[in-house]
């Protein structure tokens, strides 16, 4: 298992620094402290993927009642995209392309040829709800 800093087990699994501090207390996550070029650090056994804290999961459970095609951009330019995974602490949206932005904006009405033809692949491959809400 990789063992990565508070702040790398933030960015991989999308929950806050907080909240990791907080699963390891818990018992939910393993952390050890390990000697670095600036002394000890504490770094964080990284769970098998699909791990979710508590918030996290009333969070997701709350995102299947939201629309799942956002424009990346304000402009409502480019493509749609299908999200993936949205971040907790700050809103970083994860398409299912792949793509990312710092921000999401209701693509409520866009047309089909409007769509991520990668996020529309990879979400008829998976069986996802295609919905244009």
């Amino acid at each position: 298992m990789d063992r990565v800093t508070i702040q790398e087990a933030s960015l991989r699994l999308n929950v806050s620094q907080k909240t990791i501090r907080e699963s390891i207390r818990a018992g939910e996550l393993q952390a050890f402290r390990q000697p670095g070029p600036r002394g000890d650090q504490w770094v964080v056994e990284l769970p098998e993927e699909g791990w979710q804290d508590k918030h996290k999961k009333a969070y997701m459970e709350l995102a299947t009642s939201l629309p799942k095609w956002w424009w990346a951009n304000e402009s409502s330019k480019g493509h749609v995209h299908y999200i993936a995974e949205l971040g907790i602490e700050e809103i970083e949206a994860k398409y299912l392309c792949g793509f990312r932005s710092e921000n999401i904006w209701s693509a409520t009405g866009h047309s089909e040829s409007d769509r991520c033809p990668k996020c529309l692949e990879t979400a008829t491959s998976r069986g996802l709800p295609l919905e244009f809400s």
